[in-house]
């Protein structure tokens, strides 16, 4: 998809929004974060951070009313993957919003549209990915955390309102991504029960970003 016009001017509009959003939504790293991390709290790399995403979202969705939607998950999800990054946690205070106000939005668009389709299926993949991230721990014996099966169940319906194979292509991208991490020297990880643990957040928010604007 080339750059025109109409989509300069959404790129351009939306990552100047999220300059402005991701400053704001900083405070919510800071809150939740443990202990003082100057930069991850910092307003400016929420800001910088929030503007690469929605201008990516806002160019590849441009004018649809979806971008709303994917511009609210992604303002909370930039905090979320700075904190599991840094903490190794999803606060629920975070994902259960996230989650709350893409349903709402998704359910807008389907009664504006006319069309349920692709909300049923939505919500189809949001159950299908809980469960899945439900029944993870107890096949690897841990290593999934209850913040995680928020953040599917984010992803599932975000991906899931495009297609099946946008929240398969999630998983798999997100999947990529952990061991990536794991195999990095020096990267986020923590020794739980026994096992190398990543902070899967940040790459099921990145599988579910890459899938909307590759696949979306």
């Amino acid at each position: 998809m080339y750059l025109t016009t109409s989509n300069w001017w959404w790129t351009a509009g939306a990552a100047v929004a999220g300059l402005a959003l991701g400053a704001a939504a900083s405070r919510l790293t800071r809150r939740f974060l443990r202990g003082e991390r100057a930069l991850a709290g910092s307003w400016w790399l929420g800001a910088v951070l929030t503007a690469a995403v929605l201008g990516l979202l806002g160019w590849r969705v441009g004018a649809r009313g979806e971008l709303a939607v994917y511009g609210f998950v992604a303002v909370l999800a930039v905090p979320l993957a700075v904190i599991d990054w840094c903490d190794h946690r999803l606060p629920r205070l975070l994902t259960w919003p996230q989650l709350a106000g893409a349903l709402v939005g998704f359910g807008v668009l389907c009664l504006v549209r006319h069309d349920p389709a692709p909300g049923v299926r939505a919500l189809a993949a949001l159950a299908a990915a809980g469960v899945l991230f439900l029944v993870l721990p107890v096949a690897t014996g841990g290593g999934v955390g209850a913040g995680d099966v928020g953040a599917a169940a984010v992803v599932g319906l975000v991906t899931g309102w495009s297609g099946w194979a946008q929240v398969a292509g999630a998983l798999l991208v997100a999947s990529v991504l952990a061991l990536v991490v794991l195999a990095v020297p020096g990267a986020r990880r923590h020794q739980e029960n026994g096992a190398t643990a990543v902070p899967f957040g940040p790459c099921l928010l990145a599988g579910a970003l890459v899938m909307v604007v590759v696949g979306g």
